[in-house]
């Protein structure tokens, strides 16, 4: 009887293992994490620089509007 409840025990700690992790070809480069950062970044970067080039115009024509 003992011998059977140890296989049973065995055979449920079998089942409850995590399947094993395949390894990966090469390690994830971290300049694709740099890269992934770094873009929302940039684009942020430029559409403040097209915002404020729009501001500069918008100023000057407003000056120019005045002197006229």
């Amino acid at each position: 009887m003992k011998t059977i409840a140890l296989i049973i025990t065995l055979a449920a700690l079998a089942a409850c293992q995590r399947p094993a992790v395949p390894p990966q070809d090469k390690p994830p480069e971290p300049k694709a994490l740099a890269r992934s950062v770094q873009a929302p970044l940039e684009k942020a970067r430029g559409v403040q620089q097209t915002l404020d080039d729009a501001e500069k115009q918008r100023r000057a024509q407003e000056e120019r509007a005045e002197k006229e």
